[in-house]
């Protein structure tokens, strides 16, 4: 065990309230054993407050139980106490990094290929970054909360006018928006348009779905359909369906979405090649126009396979959560709601179905669900549940499902809306 790994581990266990204003990755440990302790301690975050417990626990696990997890401990707890806890994070976090970069340059190597220096050029790109967690600047927050009084906050991303007056002015950094509903209510429709509103608002703006239910082309059709007005089937197979008026139609709309600066990635499941890309698009981007989309948070995969479905997804939803806060940029994550919510006679979601699917409703600053009154029914609701920065409350959106189009219901006027 490298010692900058054991000191690490032992400030970590002796005191676990530094996992609450510390951002300490278990990737960072080179040693399996103190990574799977360095990930046990993270997932929990903060519920166990000394090392008894934290010992007891991990212990129980499966991975605990394959181990001589009592002589661990043992070990652990005699190592002197560093005096310098962010001193040992940081040697940590670059004796990581140097390695990273030191196995991709040997890859580079065996393998020179684009995706080689790619994936060297980010992982440099994140050993630069600054932990954001490490300080609190207290001068430049209050700098900025002065400035705001007489400036206008300029960054915020605006989707549906409605929608927006509930967030507060639109979507803003370092928030994280669950969006969900049954399946086929509308979660993909909804995202789509929330992003064409967003790009048509903001041409500086990038949006970039990872889509994990349909291709990259699928998701071109619906957005296509909802500009052109053309019935989304008769893109299916537009060179029968289409005749020559709508072909012409079709071709302008095209080149205007491809126009948009709007990304569509569907060849990516795991939870940290996805936040590897958003990393790298946060960087080029720019913080304040760049909105990822995540369709839907069921299907990421978690890099842990040891986990049951339940653990596997509290972990990414809060992997997603510490992106926001990272790289301080929106991120809307679709989720699918469980059956309990058809079996009601009334179809409105409540938290508490969200809750039965792990950390997603805690991890969200913002939770909206999708649903309609009657099946089948034109009119969508989008109900604000839960906004740690806004109103609570629900707008109507009619639905065009030909088109996929959906736009804000007025004064209950659904075809001038």
């Amino acid at each position: 065990m490298p010692d900058i790994e054991k000191k690490a581990i032992h400030i970590m266990i002796e005191h676990p309230d530094v996992v609450l204003s510390t951002n300490v990755e278990e990737k960072w440990f080179s040693n399996n054993h103190l990574r799977e302790l360095a990930s046990f301690i993270n997932y929990w975050f903060g519920r166990y407050t000394n090392a008894d417990e934290i010992r007891a626990q991990f212990c129980e696990t499966p991975f605990g139980k394959r181990m001589d997890c009592e002589a661990l401990f043992a070990y652990l707890s005699k190592i002197p106490d560093p005096y310098d806890y962010p001193a040992v994070f940081k040697t940590l976090r670059a004796d990581y990094y140097k390695r990273s970069l030191q196995s991709s340059a040997a890859n580079i190597v065996k393998e020179p290929c684009e995706f080689t220096v790619n994936h060297l050029w980010g992982i440099y790109q994140e050993a630069n970054q600054t932990d954001n967690n490490a300080t609190f600047d207290k001068q430049q927050v209050t700098d900025e909360l002065l400035r705001d009084l007489d400036e206008p906050v300029k960054s915020w991303i605006k989707t549906f006018p409605k929608f927006d007056r509930l967030l507060g002015g639109g979507l803003g950094s370092d928030q994280l928006l669950i969006v969900g509903a049954r399946p086929s209510v509308g979660k993909t429709s909804f995202a789509l348009n929330l992003a064409l509103n967003a790009m048509l608002d903001n041409q500086n703006l990038t949006v970039e779905l990872f889509s994990l239910e349909m291709s990259a082309k699928q998701n071109m059709r619906r957005l296509n359909s909802m500009v052109s007005q053309i019935p989304l089937n008769d893109w299916k197979n537009p060179a029968v369906r289409m005749n020559d008026q709508q072909k012409a139609k079709a071709r302008s709309t095209i080149q205007t979405i491809a126009g948009l600066n709007f990304l569509c990635n569907d060849n990516i499941t795991n939870i940290e090649q996805i936040a590897h890309v958003i990393q790298q698009h946060a960087t080029r981007y720019g913080a304040t126009n760049y909105l990822p989309i995540v369709d839907h948070i069921q299907l990421v995969e978690s890099d842990d396979f040891k986990l049951d479905p339940r653990h596997a997804l509290e972990k990414v939803s809060r992997r997603l959560k510490q992106l926001t806060q990272e790289l301080h940029i929106p991120l809307i994550a679709l989720s699918q709601l469980n059956r309990a919510v058809d079996s009601r006679q009334s179809k409105e979601p409540y938290l508490s179905d969200l809750r039965e699917t792990g950390s997603i409703e805690q991890d969200a600053n913002i939770v909206a669900f999708l649903w309609c009154d009657e099946d089948g029914s034109p009119v969508l609701n989008c109900s604000v549940k839960k906004n740690r920065d806004g109103e609570l409350g629900t707008v109507k959106l009619y639905f065009e499902r030909d088109t996929q189009r959906m736009v804000e219901v007025k004064n209950g006027d659904y075809q001038t809306a």
